[in-house]
């Protein structure tokens, strides 16, 4: 079909077409914390709640991600960060090379020599 003066013949569009990347997708933030090195050593944690005796664990000593908050944090940032804080609550973090001896199978949890970090009203 001829163009007349200030006129133009009509334009076909066509769509692009993707196809899928061959390179793998990125990871994600929680996917590269899981993946890092470990932070420390293995932890202690003691807890204690009103009506109940001090109890103890140990944890290994990695990262961990915080959904809540969005971020990579050490095991000891994250124990504190998702300890109870109500009345007579206390929690308390120490590295297992830092307390040489400690039985976490004590029925009561006895103290722990060296603290690293401890959280709550209770402490």
């Amino acid at each position: 079909m001829p163009s007349s003066p200030g006129t133009h013949a009509p334009v076909r569009a066509t769509a692009a077409v993707r196809t899928p990347s061959a390179r793998p997708s990125a990871k994600t933030a929680s996917d590269a914390c899981y993946s890092r090195p470990p932070a420390s050593g293995d932890i202690y944690l003691r807890m204690i709640t009103p009506g109940i005796q001090w109890t103890a664990q140990e944890l290994g000593g990695g990262w961990t991600w915080n959904v809540t908050e969005g971020k990579c944090l050490t095991s000891v940032q994250m124990m504190m960060a998702t300890a109870p804080l109500g009345t007579g609550d206390c929690t308390q973090a120490g590295y297992v090379a830092d307390n040489p001896g400690y039985d976490v199978n004590a029925a009561v949890a006895p103290p722990l020599k060296r603290v690293a970090a401890h959280a709550g009203p209770g402490c």
